[in-house]
């Protein structure tokens, strides 16, 4: 079992009478939960209590050489005295697991914290009536930034423990000058929800794996935005043209809108696609999708940036939740699946939890 983790860097259960009672893992991967699970516990990881019964000494397995910790339970393999991979039991991972995420929740690196920080700053303080005697709760904008933040993190978490690839294709947040100026570009106000996902991530880069969010979705990049609304801009102003024509001839009816000042574009097919996409409308807050052969404006969907990123965020914690589409790993990336044409080169594993 150690070969085949060292071999593929992924885990190996062991299961007695079809019950998963263990798990063999990457002593890597192993390192990185023990550290977050650390952060997330606030103490030094407790220690199993020591066996009562003998404990074996090393065992040659091959190239590896086994090692049985002092509770019986726990093994390491080494090889060339170099640490490849350790057993842990099902209980005991499942606890690491939970502590890590707790310790990864809340966790930005230093440009991320600052790039929030700077946008925190720059948010009006939220005025209070001066006859409220209660404590004023939480202003709605305030709110919102809290609810995405916290959906998106739960993402990256994920992706930072299970899908490497997807992870080293996010950009670093934008800053308040560069939203600034994509809200100039398109003449139209950004709700501070948005900005708070910009300010933390401000796109992917396009690479394989970027496609990460629900039906393979990408979070398109400032530039991306601002290219699309224009695009969908000069198109609509075209079709007034067009509408102008048909209210003459007395077939207002027929008059058609392919894109308001209002709809900002979010989620891509792919980090460079300007044809399929998610868009906000930002009067109403609901997430539509919109493409070049139709503009959706009355589809089923009717989400919000916040609901959106929380089922995803949902069903990568808990797999069994997820409807159509279900989370799984090619090559390092989170893809959803199972994928219509599957690569021989990347297979498509679900992931189950």
């Amino acid at each position: 079992m150690a070969s085949l983790v060292e071999e593929a860097g992924e885990r190996v259960g062991i299961t007695v009478g079809g019950e998963l009672t263990g798990v063999v893992l990457p002593a890597a991967e192993l390192a990185e939960l023990e550290y977050w699970a650390q952060r997330g516990y606030g103490a030094p990881l407790p220690v199993p209590d020591a066996s009562r019964e003998s404990i074996p000494g090393p065992e040659q397995q091959g190239p590896y050489t086994r090692y049985v910790h002092g509770d019986g339970l726990r093994m390491t393999f080494t090889r060339d005295r170099v640490v490849v991979a350790e057993v842990r039991s099902a209980g005991d991972l499942a606890w690491l697991e939970e502590r890590a995420r707790q310790g990864r929740q809340g966790y930005m690196d230093p440009q991320q914290s600052a790039a929030f920080a700077e946008f925190l700053a720059s948010q009006p303080p939220s005025t209070v009536p001066e006859d409220q005697s209660q404590e004023p709760g939480p202003h709605p904008e305030e709110m919102a930034v809290r609810q995405v933040t916290d959906a998106w993190q739960r993402i990256e978490t994920w992706l930072r423990a299970h899908a490497p690839a997807s992870y080293a294709c996010l950009k670093p947040g934008a800053s308040q000058g560069e939203i600034a100026a994509l809200e100039e570009a398109l003449d139209a106000r950004v709700p501070a929800d948005l900005k708070a996902l910009w300010s933390l991530h401000a796109g992917v880069r396009g690479r394989q794996g970027a496609g990460f969010l629900l039906d393979n979705y990408a979070l398109m990049d400032l530039d991306g935005v601002v290219s699309v609304y224009q695009m969908k801009m000069d198109s609509q102003r075209h079709e007034e043209t067009l509408n102008a024509i048909r209210r003459a001839e007395g077939r207002g009816e027929d008059e058609f809108t392919i894109w308001k000042p209002s709809w900002v574009p979010v989620f891509s097919f792919g980090p460079t696609d300007l044809i399929y996409g998610i868009y906000l409308d930002t009067e109403t807050g609901a997430l539509h999708r919109w493409s070049n052969s139709y503009e959706a404006q009355d589809d089923e969907r009717r989400e919000t940036l916040i609901t959106y990123l929380e089922e995803v965020a949902d069903f990568l914690e808990t797999p069994g939740l997820a409807v159509g589409a279900r989370p799984g790993l090619a090559g390092g990336a989170l893809v959803w699946g199972p994928p219509n044409h599957s690569d021989p080169d990347r297979l498509w594993v679900e992931y189950t939890g």
